[in-house]
Parts: structure tokens; sequence; C-alpha cells
């Protein structure tokens, strides 16, 4: 009963990942990103513990370099990040050894960047003013909820930022690309995990351009989701070691 059970699993699994593989999107490759990225999305104070087990992991793989951190300066309008100086020194570290820091709203309350160009200026200022204790500009902009107004991106982008939504990025320059960006592991389920690992895994393996991983502090950070994270990272990493190997041959 045990092994028949477990066969429809597969089956199940291997027929949701074929449908999905089906449907997949054609990204844009991306010089500045290259073939993979992590976003790992809402880095502010309160997710300091969960925060620290994530970039463990991501440590463990070797992904710094490809890991860009978006920061909420004042989580909530009643956290400011410069207050905390344990997380200011843990996103120092972390900026040393690679990672990119990067902005993310400011306060994250509500879909706050679906406003006029005023607000959406102030906000950006302050952001901006925040990463200026980390001694960082950001490159990069993740709306809440990948929520904004055409102002607000008007705004951002005239400040050289590029923003990065759920299905395509804007450049200063006025270029828009579509993008494969997807999250796997929102509070994600064990009896869930076979197939979203394998879903990820033929995601990466078919498709041609740069492949987003988006995460969240929490909702990553129960036992699927960090199986999810080891389980991928260590695909992605075997993937690159076997495509410069293939690159090498002459």
């Amino acid at each position: 009963m045990k092994r028949r059970f477990t066969f429809a699993v597969t089956v199940g699994v291997l027929f949701l990942v074929l449908l999905s593989s089906s449907s997949l999107s054609r990204p844009a490759y991306l010089l500045e990103f290259g073939r993979f990225a992590i976003l790992l999305h809402d880095v502010s104070p309160g997710y300091l513990p969960q925060l620290r087990q994530i970039t463990a992991v991501i440590d463990e793989y070797g992904f710094q370099n490809e890991t860009y951190l978006f920061v909420i300066p004042d989580h909530g309008g009643k956290m400011p990040m410069w207050r905390y100086k344990g997380f200011i020194a843990f996103l120092e570290e972390l900026k040393r050894e690679g990672y990119h820091i990067e902005l993310h709203g400011y306060t994250h309350i509500g879909d706050e960047f679906n406003c006029n160009a005023t607000v959406a200026e102030r906000k950006l200022e302050l952001g901006l003013r925040a990463l200026s204790y980390l001694n960082v500009t950001p490159k990069y902009f993740i709306a809440p909820r990948y929520t904004l107004s055409n102002a607000a991106l008007e705004v951002l982008l005239r400040h050289n930022i590029t923003v990065i939504g759920e299905d395509f990025i804007y450049f200063p320059n006025g270029t828009v690309e579509p993008i494969y960006n997807r999250e796997y592991t929102w509070y994600l389920p064990s009896f869930l995990l076979p197939y979203e690992l394998v879903s990820a895994e033929s995601a990466y393996a078919n498709i041609n351009g740069t492949f987003f991983l988006s995460i969240h502090p929490k909702a990553v950070n129960n036992r699927a989701g960090m199986e999810f994270l080891r389980g991928f990272l260590a695909f992605v990493k075997k993937e690159r070691v076997h495509s410069s190997r293939l690159t090498a041959q002459p």
C-alpha cells in the first residue's frame, strides 16, 4: 500500500512538473545578473534570526555574490534600521562577503509606492538616506507586493534605479524585459516539497534566461522551506560546475 501511494505521488509530481515546464515564459538573459540570482525580500531587524539562518545556507553553497538583499529601511514605520546596531553590523558583514544591498520600499505598509510622484520622491529620499548608513547606493528596487504606480516608477527610473517586478524588469533607459521570478517557499508544506523542488530544477534547466529565486524570511524558515533552499542551491551549484566543464572542453 505504501509503495502504491509513493508511486502515485511520484507520478503526480512528474505530471505537474511537465505541465509547468511546458508553459514556461521566455525570460531575458540579463548580463548584470547572469544565469541565476537570489532575491531576498523583507530584510529588516525584525527578521534578523531568520536572515541569519537563510544566509548561513547561502554561504554554505557559495552564492553570496548572486544574492540581493532588499532592505526595508523603517519596517512598519516603527523599526528604523539605523537604531539596530546588530542589524547594521550584520548587513556590513554580508556586504563584505559579496552580498548586494538594495531597497524594498520604505515602511512596507500596504501598497506604499502606489502613490503620486511627490510621495514616491519623499519615500525614496528617506530610503536612500537610510542605506547611506551602510555607505550603499542601491541599484535595484522591489516595491512591496510588487505594486507601484506609473508615477512612482518614473521617479525610481529617473534616479537611475532598476525596478524588479514580478514578471518584468524596468531599466532607467526605458527598456522593459520579461523575467522568470518565482517563489517556491511561501510557508511550504512538507507534502509539496518534492513537487516544488523538482519543478524549480526543471524550470532552471529549461529556461535560457536569468532565473530569479525570490525568498522571504519567516515564510522560508520552516523545515520544508529550508530543505528546498539547500536542495535547490546544491542543484544549481552542480549544474554550474557541469556547465563550466562543458565550456572548458576543446
